[in-house]
């Protein structure tokens, strides 16, 4: 068998690899990203290691070696294949510029936009006229205390801190602003972030949706400042707050409970704001908090309030992007020790997210079943073996196709047919539905053995 016979033969069986490396092929074009470079990268240049040569190590390090540069190096070694010296690899992460790490996921995730074969998430169809955007802020923790003014201190090291936005429908994450210092504040990063989404949206009005830290005044305003731009943002339910109330009408939800859907004032003076109030009123006996949310969605016949609730059920999905990103693309594992090192891992895993979603359509549609059914982390898993068997069968080069998106489009579909797999990549949540944790009981002491557990000897803490 000749060598092109055996790499044809290798990619049929491993078609989710192939179909990883054609996206990155696609995403991480060379033109591109000497654009983001020359525009962001400051007073960094590029010498033995280039910018594309990081993404690659970066890459492999991710996939192949679950987040350890230093496993890759030492394959590479031994295989004299390595371009720089592992020191380098690691100098250059904690030198590159906060803004080349911002415009490789924007970039990115506008050229993966186009390859979606649909939405994987269906929101309330009154909202069909916005591009929906779910913000959320997120730390990146777990920093090994390596660098030299970090070992003399005992404890643990947050990275830097990102403000992230997500589309709704898509699950993409399209882009995120930042700060270098982990213990920072979500809140002043948002205006930074909204011409990032302006770019990323284009000219559809947008509708963000934001936990309670985004409530005020100020952020709303920021949310809100482009013509057409609206926000759905729960509130901290601040006892001091003024909501003076103009209109107010009530209705039940499919689960009985009381909606109260008030239209008027919040504050007063200069910085108040004629807004629409929306409170679900939940169990106080169950210990579950009312649910109140602030929104400039002021038409309450064409956006219902079961609608707007609905829509903030959905925040919850970039809780899961974070999970996901966390756990599955190896972020955990943090390869390099700086805030500027940790924010461009951070904003590759994003990446790499953003490519296993729209694999996941791809896949989804293969088997005619929702993409929001198709279990991430065990697709993932059959991407990371196949990827770990093609560098191992092969010298690790891909041919670069230069295939344009409808031809990717094309490609993917043929390569990804036949690799749906009902009873591994369902998601467990979906086969059977989890009902609500019970309470557990306190142990005494904090602790126990099993056996006495198994005994029914248990020392429990006394219940208040």
């Amino acid at each position: 068998m000749t060598k092109d016979v055996f790499e044809r033969e290798l990619i049929r069986r491993s078609p989710l690899a192939a179909a990883v490396l054609s996206l990155y092929d696609y995403v991480f074009d060379d033109a591109m990203l000497m654009s983001i470079w020359e525009q962001h990268r400051g007073r960094c240049y590029e010498d033995e290691l280039t910018f594309a040569e990081l993404l690659c190590l970066t890459r492999d390090a991710l996939i192949r070696h679950r987040g350890s540069a230093h496993k890759l190096f030492l394959e590479l070694e031994s295989e004299d294949k390595h371009p720089v010296d592992e020191s380098n690899f690691y100098r250059k992460l904690r030198n590159t510029p906060t803004a080349v790490s911002r415009a490789l996921l924007l970039q990115g995730t506008l050229r993966l936009n186009e390859l979606m074969t649909g939405p994987v998430v269906t929101l309330p169809k009154c909202f069909d006229d916005f591009r929906v955007v779910i913000g959320d802020g997120k730390v990146v923790k777990r920093v090994a205390g390596k660098l030299k003014p970090a070992r003399k201190y005992d404890g643990s090291f947050l990275g830097a801190k990102a403000m992230v936005a997500i589309d709704a429908r898509t699950g993409l994450a399209l882009a995120f602003s930042d700060s270098l210092d982990g213990m920072s504040n979500d809140v002043p990063l948002v205006p930074a972030l909204m011409p990032q989404l302006y770019q990323a949206v284009g000219q559809q009005a947008m509708l963000s949706v934001l936990d309670r830290a985004f409530d005020d005044p100020r952020t709303m305003g920021h949310l809100s400042s482009r013509v057409g731009d609206v926000f759905v943002a729960r509130t901290k339910q601040q006892k001091n707050a003024v909501f003076s109330v103009e209109t107010s009408s009530e209705s039940r939800d499919d689960k009985k409970r009381r909606i109260l859907d008030e239209i008027g004032l919040l504050g007063s003076g200069k910085r108040a704001m004629r807004l629409r109030r929306v409170t679900l009123f939940r169990d106080a006996a169950a210990d579950e908090e009312d649910v109140v949310l602030l929104t400039n969605l002021m038409d309450n016949k064409r956006y219902s309030a079961a609608d707007i609730l609905e829509l903030y059920r959905h925040r919850w999905g970039i809780e899961q992007v974070f999970q996901q990103v966390t756990q599955t693309f190896s972020l955990e594992h943090l390869i390099g020790c700086s805030p500027k090192a940790t924010l461009f891992q951070f904003s590759f895993c994003l990446l790499l997210y953003n490519m296993m979603q729209v694999i996941k359509s791809y896949v989804a549609g293969d088997g005619k079943v929702l993409a929001s059914i198709v279990s991430m982390y065990h697709l993932f898993d059959d991407v990371r073996r196949e990827m770990q068997a093609w560098a191992y069968h092969t010298d690790g080069t891909w041919v670069r196709a230069g295939r344009t998106n409808v031809e990717l489009r094309e490609h993917l579909c043929v390569l990804l047919k036949g690799s749906w797999k009902a009873i591994k990549y369902t998601k467990a949540s979906d086969k059977k539905p989890r009902g609500k944790p019970k309470p557990k009981t306190g142990l005494h002491g904090g602790h126990t053995s099993m056996q006495r557990v198994l005994e029914g000897t248990v020392k429990e803490l006394a219940k208040k």
